[in-house]
C-alpha cells in the first residue's frame, strides 16, 4: 500500500506531542471546523478509554481492544460481501465519504481501490493511522451535527455499524441525501438486534441473548436506538433515495 503522511482535519495538536506527531492533527482543509486539544482527553471507564469530543454520544470504547474489534468486523463484513468493499454500482467516484470511520480501514482499502478519487472519514476520535494512502484524509466531527461540506459534494456515502450512536436517523439521511452528487449512492450496513436464529439453538436464556436485550433497552433509554435495521429502508426512501434496495446476509457464528 502506498503511503503518506497524513493529517486529521480540524485538529490542533496537544503541546506535548512529538514534533512529527504533532504535524499529523494540523487542520489542513478551510472548509473543516477546529476543535481543540481537548479531544485527547480520553475518559476512563471500568479501565476502559472513551472519545473526549461530543462525550457519551458513542457507546463504545476507543481503546486498543476495541480497535482490533472494529477491524475484525471488517474482515467479517468483507467475507459476507464476498470479498468486497462495497455493493453499490460504482463508477469511478471522485469523492467518498465513510462517516463515523472508526480505525480507518475502510477507507484506506477504498482510497487503494480508487486512487483517483479523494476518501474522506469522520468519527469523533482521533484513532486512525499515521501513514495511510496520499488520496486519505480523515477529520474529527459529529455525524449528527451540521454537515460542514457543499451539497453533492461525494459520488458515494458509506455508514456502517452506527447503530446505538444515532438519536435521529431520518435527520442524518437526509444529510446524506443532500450531500450526494446526482446519481450518487449510499450504502448502509447494519447489524440487527436482538439475534435472530433459524435453527432454534440461539436459547431465550442464553447470556448472548439476554445481552442482546440489555443493549436494545439501554439504547432506547438512551435515545440512540440498536433495532434499527428493519426501519432503515423506510427512512431511506422518506428522505428521498430512488431505486433503494435491501439485502440480508445471514452469518454463522461460530
Amino acid at each position: 500500500m502506498s503511503g503518506a503522511d497524513s493529517g486529521i482535519s480540524g485538529v490542533f495538536p496537544r503541546s506535548d506531542l512529538e514534533d512529527r506527531d504533532r504535524d499529523r492533527y494540523v487542520a489542513t482543509d478551510d472548509e473543516t471546523f477546529s476543535v481543540t486539544s481537548s479531544v485527547f482527553d480520553y475518559q476512563y471507564e471500568n479501565g476502559r478509554r472513551y472519545h473526549a469530543f461530543r462525550e457519551g454520544s458513542y457507546y463504545a470504547p476507543n481503546d486498543e481492544y476495541q480497535n482490533n474489534q472494529l477491524d475484525i468486523f471488517h474482515h467479517i463484513y468483507l467475507m459476507l460481501l464476498g470479498g468486497n468493499l462495497y455493493i453499490a454500482p460504482l463508477d469511478n467516484p471522485k469523492r467518498i465519504l465513510d462517516v463515523g470511520t472508526g480505525t480507518g480501514i475502510w477507507v484506506m482499502d477504498m482510497a487503494d481501490e480508487f486512487p483517483d478519487a479523494e476518501v474522506i472519514g469522520t468519527d469523533l476520535s482521533p484513532i486512525q493511522p499515521e501513514w495511510v494512502p496520499p488520496n486519505v484524509r480523515f477529520e474529527i466531527d459529529d455525524a449528527q451535527s451540521e454537515w460542514t461540506y457543499g451539497e453533492g459534494t461525494f459520488d458515494f456515502i458509506h455508514i456502517r455499524c452506527l447503530f446505538g450512536s444515532i438519536s435521529d436517523w431520518p435527520a442524518l439521511l437526509q444529510q446524506a441525501y443532500r450531500h450526494l452528487a446526482p446519481g450518487g449512492w449510499i450504502q448502509i450496513a447494519e447489524c440487527k438486534l436482538p439475534y435472530d436464529c433459524d435453527d432454534g439453538s440461539l436459547a431465550s436464556d442464553s447470556y448472548l441473548n439476554q445481552w442482546t436485550e440489555y443493549a436494545v433497552e439501554a439504547g432506547k433509554r438512551a435515545g440512540r436506538p440498536f433495532n434499527i435495521t428493519d426501519k432503515i429502508w423506510g427512512w431511506l426512501q422518506e428522505s428521498g433515495f430512488e431505486r433503494t434496495e435491501e439485502r440480508v446476509f445471514k452469518y454463522v457464528c461460530p
